[in-house]
């Protein structure tokens, strides 16, 4: 079944015709992402939608919605084509024509392809011959998580909104989980699990370097600005496991674009929604022709997608939403024209809000707090400095500053003196564009918006790949130097390839521990075992499990269990407080009580090696005999997987008494 590749086509073809809505200067292969992200974004919407209408995931609703975005596709062309905008001829000869004029953005392009294919054929559920999956150490740690919300769409037989969370009976999910639910609907498409995963990853990663190189060269003019900035935002950061030495900026494809596969789509649309700011608010304008014309379409689609992108991805949300209210107050101030907050952020606004009404009602305590330092260990130092009075406070505050500086003076190294001299030789509308970025690095320095502070990087690495463009530009700059200044071509030269290998030679690091540590997160046994439990279980089963993060059970089915891994959950926004209280619960299960049961409507109790492991860890052990006994509990899968017993047993009616 090919459903799952029409639904990708007509989302581009959808995309592809808003685009000729727009007075934005596409170059060809820059207008094929931007069409390729803006069509997804609106088609996963709309699946979503009618899903929830429907109440279930079925090839039904993917047939509809791909029907609604042809139909909206085939209206949008006959539009513009009446304007003139486009002809079906003249798009053909301009995409016949991208080899010949634009070679080396091209052939980068497809250098850049074959990086995120490996990285992610290797990387993400690498088959070996017995069928295990390997893949890399973040993939290995996050991606359970994500396949449960998966196969949950996929495997349920209703679909509801708000959804149940996998990971933690009686909770709904707040979790931003739209990429996840495109992959569900692949797969209901006709895609396995893996190529379901795979292939929106690798289009999508390589969809948010094309772009970021596009915003390089239209900040920059510079093609070798583009090269140099995606280069460098793949390279940057340091390995894991140097904490100890205070370096926690880890390098962006370890820690977040392989595993976070809601940041894979959520920067790629945020790097469309940069490209239509600077177009409309920072680059020069053109003569309007009508009120809302010009630059006013594209503020309006800046608008929609940003408040599209909530439940898509909650850190790109916010930090888009920063840039976009810099430069629109700016523009404001300058131009005095109250449209362009009104093009802007109404749509915005009406979007946005009901997904950030229904999100805020999983926040705990523990996310938007003052955290100064990005890090405990800079909090903990901080906060210790006498602020009881001005004299003290005044040299708390030098102190603080000091510390700052030198925390990321060591953990961005050669990138700050780079992204300096850049923005010196930038353009004053690049300064200004680059500004509210500067100001999003300052915050995430100062509050931590979700429980763990290192989420915070995912507001960094918009700083980070603004700055690389900045670094580029300075490369660009030092590299035309040596050739109009003979007298000093070595010293430049020296000290360039320093800079370079400065801001890139961790991350190079980086990658060759990715790539010869991987992990297997489920062996081929396993694998099998789920797919007799989607076979011989209710979708709606609800599973007492152990609580590894990457248990096959809620990874591969989409069976609720009781309680999953402790350390998405308390990042996730539930407090510890539940966490421990269901913990104890499991625990007393596990010896025995036949009460909590009933209590938490368990179907199926798994008793097997992740078990054994959660009672090790929690210091006690399991009752063994209490699952023997046939009037409470029906043994229905019993085998050896890689020398550990396995029984998965039926809890017969707990409500009858016995």
């Amino acid at each position: 079944m090919f459903l799952w590749l029409l639904f990708i086509v007509v989302s581009f073809l959808l995309g592809l015709s808003i685009s000729f809505l727009l007075d934005y200067p596409f170059r060809s292969i820059e207008r094929a992402f931007f069409s390729f992200v803006v069509g997804h974004v609106l088609s996963i919407w709309t699946a979503f939608l009618l899903a929830c209408l429907n109440k279930s995931l079925s090839i039904g609703v993917i047939l509809l919605c791909i029907g609604i975005c042809a139909f909206a596709s085939v209206i949008l062309f006959e539009w513009t084509k009446k304007t003139g905008k486009w002809d079906f001829t003249g798009l053909r000869n301009k995409t016949g024509t991208i080899w010949y004029e634009d070679k080396c953005t091209l052939y980068f392009l497809i250098f850049v392809l074959l990086y995120v294919a490996f990285m992610n054929l290797y990387g993400v559920f690498r088959p070996d011959e017995a069928g295990n999956f390997y893949a890399f150490h973040t993939v290995w740690a996050d991606y359970p998580f994500h396949t449960s919300l998966i196969t949950s769409s996929v495997y349920q037989d209703t679909f509801s909104f708000p959804l149940a969370y996998p990971q933690f009976l009686g909770l709904e999910t707040h979790y931003p989980f739209l990429f996840d639910f495109y992959s569900a609907v692949l797969m209901k498409g006709g895609l396995d699990l893996r190529s379901a995963i795979i292939i929106p990853n690798i289009l999508f990663q390589l969809a948010l370097f094309g772009l970021l190189y596009f915003l390089a060269y239209k900040l920059t003019g510079l093609k070798g600005a583009g090269i140099g900035a995606t280069v460098i935002l793949i390279l940057a950061g340091f390995p894991a496991g140097l904490q100890s030495v205070g370096i926690h900026f880890l390098n962006p494809m370890y820690a977040v674009i392989m595993p976070q596969r809601t940041a894979i789509i959520g920067m790629t649309i945020s790097f469309v929604v940069y490209l239509l700011l600077f177009h409309a608010l920072c680059a020069e304008k053109r003569e309007e022709t009508s009120a809302f014309g010009g630059y006013r379409k594209e503020l309006i689609l800046a608008g929609v997608l940003i408040g599209l992108l909530p439940y898509i991805h909650a850190h790109s949300f916010m930090a888009t939403g920063v840039v976009a209210l810099c430069l629109a107050v700016f523009a404001l101030i300058k131009e005095r024209d109250w449209r362009i907050l009104v093009s802007l952020f109404l749509p915005l606004i009406l979007l946005s809000l009901p997904q950030i009404m229904f999100i805020r009602t999983g926040v705990s305590q523990d996310f938007f707090v003052f955290f100064p330092g990005w890090t405990e260990a800079n909090r903990d130092m901080i906060m210790g400095f006498d602020w009881s009075s001005f004299v003290p406070a005044f040299s708390s505050a030098i102190k603080t500053t000091s510390l700052i500086e030198t925390f990321w003076a060591i953990n961005a190294g050669g990138l700050i003196i780079l992204l300096s001299l850049g923005f010196v030789k930038a353009r004053s509308e690049t300064r200004i564009f680059y500004l509210p970025f500067l100001l999003l690095f300052v915050v995430a320095n100062v509050v931590k918006f979700q429980p763990w502070y290192f989420d915070n990087y995912k507001l960094f690495l918009h700083w980070l790949a603004l700055s690389a463009i900045m670094a580029a530009l300075a490369l660009c700059w030092l590299n035309d130097f040596t050739k109009t200044n003979k007298s000093h071509k070595a010293l430049v030269t020296v000290s360039l390839a320093a800079l370079l290998i400065a801001s890139t030679v961790f991350g190079v690091g980086s990658h060759i521990n990715m790539v010869q540590n991987t992990y297997m997160v489920w062996s081929g046994e396993e694998i099998e075992m789920t797919a007799w439990v989607r076979e011989n279980t209710a979708p709606d089963s609800v599973f007492l499990t152990g609580s590894a993060h990457n248990h096959p059970i809620p990874a591969l089915t989409g069976r609720q269990r009781v309680m999953g891994y402790e350390g998405w959950l308390w990042s996730h926004g539930i407090d510890w407080t539940s966490i421990s209280a269901r913990k104890k619960d499991m625990k007393a299960m596990y010896q025995g009580d036949y009460n909590l049961f009933e209590e938490y409507d368990v179907d199926y109790v798994c008793v097997g090696p992740y078990e054994r492991t959660f009672a090790r860890e929690n210091h006690f052990e399991i009752n063994d005999a209490a699952f023997d006994d046939e009037t409470r509990f029906d043994l229905k899968y019993d085998t050896v997987i890689g020398g550990e017993r396995w029984r998965i047993y039926e809890v017969k009616t707990p409500s009858i008494p016995v």
